[in-house]
């Protein structure tokens, strides 16, 4: 691997059970730089799981934590950032991650996504939905989410792939933007 391939932080979008802390890991394995989790930060910060938080204040309350500390963290991040399902729900936020490193949406269709996230009860947006709930869930969250997602810098497809060939396409793809942008 070509010594400082990623000039900038590398953020990841993308739907709940897209893979993007998965793919975070191994890529920033692969690249030998930093992995953070934006759910992780927002854990610590709070002192309490993203579950807890949901239940005792609610979304609203999650949504703005997750936006001041995305804000404030991208301008100083390194390396790979696993952002939440719901982080890009915001123009502004879309256009600062931007402004401060690449943005990749990973993509996955409703029907694989189904199939991630009901073997994940954790997860506190869909935890307490039976099947059919759970599917109409993640379309109308893809529905309302998919154009902020789509203004990523570029997309890589998640859909019944194994992890290797997505990482060799995520790298691929990087070393075209990081030549074209940095040369």
């Amino acid at each position: 691997m070509k010594d400082n391939l990623l000039t900038q932080p590398l953020f990841l979008c993308g739907m709940m059970g897209a893979g993007k802390s998965t793919i975070g890991r191994n890529i920033a394995q692969k690249l030998s730089v930093s992995f953070h989790d934006l759910d992780n930060l927002i854990e610590e910060k709070e002192g309490q799981s993203i579950p807890e938080i949901f239940k005792k204040n609610g979304e609203d309350h999650f949504r703005e934590i997750e936006k001041e500390l995305i804000v404030r963290f991208s301008q100083s991040a390194e390396g790979v950032v696993a952002l939440g399902g719901g982080t890009l729900q915001n123009q502004q936020i879309v256009d600062h991650i931007k402004l401060n490193g690449w943005l990749v949406f990973l993509d996955c269709n409703p029907e694989t996504l189904y199939h991630r996230i009901s073997k994940n009860s954790g997860r506190p947006m869909v935890a307490s939905l039976n099947d059919e709930e759970l599917k109409r869930r993640i379309s109308t969250l893809l529905k309302n989410r998919l154009k902020f997602y789509q203004q990523a810098h570029f997309s890589v497809e998640c859909n019944n792939r194994n992890i290797d060939d997505i990482l060799e396409e995520l790298i691929q793809k990087l070393k075209i933007y990081e030549q074209k942008h940095t040369d």
